[in-house]
């Protein structure tokens, strides 16, 4: 085996490993905040805005500069038109193809306090429509005056549903309000095929060492 051979498997692992075109299925368009930037008025809540409704059981919390959490519970927004579209991959038949989303949908959480400046963190953990798992965080610095948290306020404690995190327990209620068992996803479309891509990853990362080392014993004979 050459050495050009191998260096083309050692290049087919690194596009093995780069994520699926699936996986961009109902991806957040937008945040407001948006992701590192500098908010100087202190706001209710926090938005983040996707390409479809977020799950009933979706997760989300937004945290102060100390790891505190301020979020308290999540509702859905009023559906807007987005101000850029989004393009995602959808698998239709075997093949990858373009589709544009114009409408956002929107996930308000509610912010009870802003004790501190600097850098505050959003997260969100959710499941698309096709069971693609949506997950992420938006840090934005706060600039703005400090509040006070409400009379009696405790920071929420709820964890992910453990169905989020691809575990088998049986799903626990969240302690707080905004959450709802995660809807099972949509069964997948005919033809889409769900590959264990770390496992072929290693395969032909594999062969390449192999076709590599090969080539080293041929050549120092």
């Amino acid at each position: 085996m050459s050495r050009k051979i191998a260096a083309v498997l050692a290049a087919v692992a690194v596009a093995v490993l780069l994520p699926s075109p699936a996986q961009a299925h109902g991806q957040l368009a937008f945040s407001d905040p948006a992701d590192r930037s500098t908010l100087t008025e202190p706001r209710d809540s926090v938005r983040l805005v996707f390409t479809e409704k977020a799950n009933p059981g979706a997760y989300f919390t937004v945290k102060a500069p100390d790891g505190t959490r301020v979020d308290h519970g999540w509702s859905g927004g009023e559906p807007k038109p987005l101000p850029t579209p989004v393009q995602e991959l959808t698998l239709r038949d075997g093949n990858w193809e373009p589709q544009v989303y114009n409408t956002g949908f929107p996930a308000v959480i509610p912010v009870s306090h802003w004790p501190q400046t600097g850098v505050y963190t959003i997260t969100y953990l959710s499941v698309a429509s096709d069971g693609d798992k949506v997950s992420g965080e938006i840090r934005f610095d706060y600039q703005g005056k400090l509040t006070a948290a409400p009379a009696g306020w405790q920071p929420p404690t709820n964890q992910p549903d453990p169905l989020l995190l691809g575990q088998t327990a049986q799903p626990q209620q969240p302690a707080a309000t905004g959450g709802a068992p995660v809807a099972a996803p949509a069964p997948a479309e005919p033809g889409s095929t769900t590959w264990p891509y770390w496992a072929l990853a290693g395969l032909v990362a594999a062969l390449a060492v192999g076709g590599v080392l090969v080539h080293r014993r041929r050549t120092a004979r």
